[in-house]
């Protein structure tokens, strides 16, 4: 199923299992704590003089976060379909990042 992962400018369509639809706002609430958790060691991390200082992301650290944790033990994964899209069907699902 798609959703739309809304950025300030544009969007991303990620095609996810239902299960991340019925769940989406709860997910990424969950994704954020884990993106910006200091204690997490993940390749989104800017740092300012040798200190984690804040994160750079778009859907494929959503992706990443996904399949590695709620998705890990599923047949099905989340993938990117389309990057950077100002024009996207305006019924699909979607959160704003």
């Amino acid at each position: 199923m798609l959703i739309v992962t809304k950025f300030d400018v544009d969007a991303d369509i990620i095609d996810a299992p239902l299960s991340v639809i019925e769940h989406a706002e709860d997910l990424q609430e969950q994704f954020f704590k884990w993106l910006f958790d200091k204690n997490v060691n993940h390749s989104y991390w800017w740092y300012e003089n040798g200190l984690k200082f804040g994160c750079s992301y778009r859907s494929n650290a959503f992706i990443e976060w996904l399949n590695a944790f709620p998705l890990k033990n599923g047949d099905e994964k989340a993938t990117i379909i389309s990057t950077h899209v100002a024009e996207y069907d305006k019924t699909l699902p979607s959160l704003f990042f």
